[in-house]
């Protein structure tokens, strides 16, 4: 029985299809160089903004749950709109300044 389970295991990983990405990833690996006597602290909370400023958190987070076409575009228009507030409300906040 045992044989039989994990030869259909094995047939079954073999068959899956899993989608190739067409293009390679841009959120590629994060690392960071640890330097002798730094704190396991520090270079944690060093890796942890690197994973944040390359997406990768962002992008799992949309791929928990499948998103079609429309759903897509409309996410995309919503990161737009909010990108074009957050620029003018800089540019406004930058000429109070002087």
């Amino acid at each position: 029985r045992v044989l039989i389970l994990f030869v259909l295991a094995s047939l079954a990983s073999s068959f899956m299809l899993l989608p190739k990405p067409s293009v390679p990833s841009p959120l590629s690996s994060v690392s960071i160089s640890v330097s002798d006597g730094e704190p396991v602290e520090s270079a944690l909370r060093r890796f942890k903004r690197e994973v944040n400023k390359s997406g990768h958190l962002m992008e799992l987070r949309h791929r928990r749950h499948f998103e079609n076409s429309q759903e897509y575009k409309k996410r995309k228009l919503v990161q737009a709109r909010n990108r074009k507030r957050l620029e003018r409300l800089n540019k406004r906040r930058m000429s109070n300044r002087t």
